[in-house]
């Protein structure tokens, strides 16, 4: 309570007419520089329409590694046209195996509000982020890997709609650039903020894109339930990747940064281009979010309920098979950050409705269920593109 008091006083009458005026443009990201590839496009942005792409390199040479980066018309949460920006890594031996070559759709855990933080940028303009580091893998088996930024324009950390929308749209504008892929075996993985973009690309397939045949999806540490993280987040060392989250989410749903107060809003606009690392380490202060709402009972809020039922995954179910994985096998050293109750649940309400979904609980915690859960991802993807 009382360093929320000092952050108070430390940024009191830092809001700015402009802030107070449009609180919502305050807590948008900084649009990246130098690199008019990311520029926002004046043409058709309808779901799939190639818009611009190119051939890349990166800081480090990657003799054996072909990359291309495109930008592919798609929607917001809202239903709203927005450009999105993939990166297209191909081994460059040819493929070895039957049919054409597999796509497996590798969905970062990104985790940042900056621009700069999207995975397109940083394997051009940086170190490209990747944990668990699984792109060697699957570049060794002979796979391409499609990797999208899943949190669009606006860095949308944790909208679940926007990233689902972004991967499918980043798979049919893959078509569009190489028709060479049209029949290729394709799957979704993901870990941690990558299964939060995994899950929903896996339920808004069939109506959102049902024209694109997937083979699979398979999720790891997923954050599927923002009710339950509330609980083992807000106010722990978890706390700036919530607040984060809580971030992104606004940046979709401008109706939820009318919870925030003068204290939140320039709070948000001070950290709105920050990466995951500093993002988490802002954890150390431990702060409740409701010391930056209008309303201490803010996640009750219609306006907070509304943002939350959108994100929880689970009111329709994939119709191609799914698996997910959890740190949850020896409770003592379980997932403390993610629960698996919240995993379990959308297991449920999946097969509920007729789903194909297999559940595997693996050793260890958030970060170490990562690693150990890797060889069941991979033995599953690859029996996904072996049987079909």
């Amino acid at each position: 309570m009382a360093l929320s008091r000092s952050i108070d006083r430390l940024i009191s009458g830092r809001i700015t007419p402009e802030m107070a005026a449009d609180p919502h443009a305050a807590i948008l990201p900084t649009p990246i520089a130098g690199d008019s590839f990311f520029d926002a496009p004046d043409q058709d942005l309808s779901p799939g329409a190639l818009v611009r792409h190119r051939d890349a390199t990166g800081w480090f040479p990657r003799p054996r590694t072909r990359l291309r980066q495109f930008m592919v018309g798609s929607t917001d949460a809202l239903g709203r046209p927005v450009p999105v920006t993939a990166t297209l890594m191909e081994p460059r031996r040819p493929w070895r195996g039957s049919g054409p070559r597999p796509v497996i759709v590798h969905n970062v855990a990104i985790d940042s509000l900056g621009t700069r933080s999207t995975p397109s940028c940083r394997i051009v303009h940086g170190v490209g982020q990747d944990f668990p580091t699984v792109v060697p893998l699957w570049l060794q088996r002979g796979y391409a890997v499609l990797i999208p930024d899943h949190q669009g324009p606006r860095m949308a950390y944790a909208e679940g709609t926007m990233a689902g929308h972004a991967v499918l749209n980043s798979i049919r504008g893959l078509v569009a650039l190489d028709s060479s892929y049209a029949t290729s075996p394709t799957a979704l993985y993901g870990y941690s903020g990558g299964a939060i973009a995994t899950a929903w690309a896996a339920q808004l397939h069939p109506s959102y894109a049902p024209e694109l045949v997937l083979r699979g999806a398979v999720a790891g540490g997923s954050p599927v339930d923002v009710g339950l993280l509330r609980g083992t987040m807000n106010g722990t060392l978890g706390a700036g990747l919530f607040g984060a989250a809580i971030i992104g989410m606004a940046r979709e749903h401008p109706t939820l940064v009318e919870q925030f107060s003068p204290t939140g809003i320039v709070l948000a606009s001070m950290i709105k281009d920050l990466s995951v690392v500093p993002l988490a380490l802002s954890g150390l202060a431990r702060l409740r979010l409701e010391r930056l709402s209008v309303d201490p009972g803010v996640f009750e809020s219609a306006a907070a309920r509304a943002v939350i039922e959108a994100n929880t995954p689970g009111a329709d179910a994939p119709v191609v098979p799914v698996a997910f994985y959890h740190g949850a096998a020896v409770p003592r050293f379980a997932d403390r950050w993610i629960p698996e109750q919240g995993v379990l649940n959308l297991v449920d309400a999946w097969r509920g409705r007729g789903a194909d979904v297999e559940y595997r609980p693996v050793f260890g915690d958030h970060f170490v269920g990562a690693l150990s859960g890797l060889p069941f991802a991979m033995r599953w993807i690859d029996a996904r593109f072996r049987d079909g």
